[in-house]
C-alpha cells in the first residue's frame, strides 16, 4: 500500500467510511497508521503553562480567559527562565523529546516577556528538544526572531470554521489566526 493523502474527498467515500464495521474501520485506520509512521515511534511531548490566566481574549471554551468563570480565575505572572528550564530537563529525563510551552494572552509582548521566551526556546534546543511555543498572535519580526531562536513548531490553534468563528470569539478574527499562521510559516518554522 501507498500512503496518499487526499484532501478531495466526497461525501459519499466520508460516508462510507462512517457505514465500515468498527473492527474494519480499525483495520483500514491502523493499516493507513503504520504506513505513515514506519518504525512505530511516538514522539513524547510535554507542555508548561508558562503564563497562565488573566487572558483578554473571550473564546467561550477556555478557562484561561478572564471572561469566563472558571478556577483558573487569578492571573499568574510569566514564569521566570530557569524555573522553566528545570521543568524542561525533567521532561527530558523522562522521555520527552519535544518540550512545549504555553501563553495565556492575546498577543506576544515585546521587551522582557519575548526576551525570555526566546531564552527559553534557546534553551530548550540546547538540551537537544523540539521547542514549541503556544502564544497568541505575533508579528513578522517575532516569528522571525523565534525561528533564529530555533523554534521548531508553534501551536496556533483555528478553533472553528470562519462561518462560526463570531460565535465562539469576539476579540479577534478568523483572518487574524490564518495571518499569524502564514508568517510562522514566512519565517521558516
Amino acid at each position: 500500500m501507498t500512503l496518499t493523502i487526499r484532501h478531495d474527498w466526497t461525501t459519499e467515500e466520508i460516508q462510507a467510511l462512517l457505514e465500515l464495521p468498527l473492527m474494519e474501520l480499525l483495520w483500514q485506520a491502523q493499516t493507513v497508521h503504520r504506513e505513515a509512521n514506519p518504525g512505530y515511534r511516538v514522539q513524547l511531548a510535554s507542555l508548561l503553562s508558562v503564563k497562565t490566566g488573566g487572558c483578554e481574549e473571550d473564546c467561550a471554551y477556555c478557562s484561561q480567559s478572564i471572561h469566563n468563570s472558571s478556577d483558573v480565575t487569578a492571573f499568574e505572572a510569566q514564569m521566570q527562565v530557569e524555573p522553566v528550564l528545570q521543568r524542561a530537563r525533567a521532561a527530558k529525563e523522562a522521555g520527552a523529546d519535544r518540550f512545549c510551552m504555553g501563553w495565556a494572552w492575546r498577543e506576544i509582548r515585546d521587551g522582557a516577556p519575548f526576551e525570555a521566551m526566546l531564552e527559553m526556546v534557546r534553551g530548550v534546543r540546547g538540551m537537544g528538544m523540539e521547542a514549541c511555543v503556544t502564544a497568541g498572535m505575533l508579528t513578522d519580526q517575532q516569528a522571525e526572531r523565534l525561528a533564529d531562536a530555533g523554534l521548531t513548531a508553534y501551536n496556533h490553534n483555528l478553533d472553528t470554521s470562519p462561518e462560526h468563528y463570531d460565535r465562539i470569539i469576539s476579540t479577534r478574527t478568523y483572518q487574524e489566526r490564518l495571518e499569524t499562521l502564514q508568517r510562522v510559516r514566512n519565517a521558516g518554522v
